[in-house]
C-alpha cells in the first residue's frame, strides 16, 4: 500500500473528530459541504464515486511557546 500526501491538491472543510468533508477530489469532482466524509482509518479509506482514488485524513497538532 503506497501513501501520498494529496493535501494540497483537495479541498476540505473543517474536522470534527474523526470526520473531515471533502470538498474538491483531485479529479475536480465537488461535493456539499459534509456529503462526502473522510475518515482517520487508513484501514478503511473513503473512496471518491468519480474516480475511486481513496483518501483518509490524520490530524497534526504542533504546541508552541511564545517568549
Amino acid at each position: 500500500m503506497k501513501i501520498t500526501d494529496v493535501t494540497d491538491q483537495v479541498e476540505y472543510g473543517l474536522n470534527d473528530d474523526e470526520l473531515l468533508p471533502l470538498k474538491k477530489c483531485i479529479c475536480g469532482k465537488t461535493f456539499a459541504s459534509w456529503n462526502h466524509l473522510l475518515g482517520v482509518y487508513k484501514d478503511s479509506p473513503t473512496e471518491c464515486p468519480r474516480c475511486k482514488r481513496k483518501y483518509y485524513f490524520s490530524v497534526e497538532i504542533k504546541v508552541f511557546q511564545v517568549e
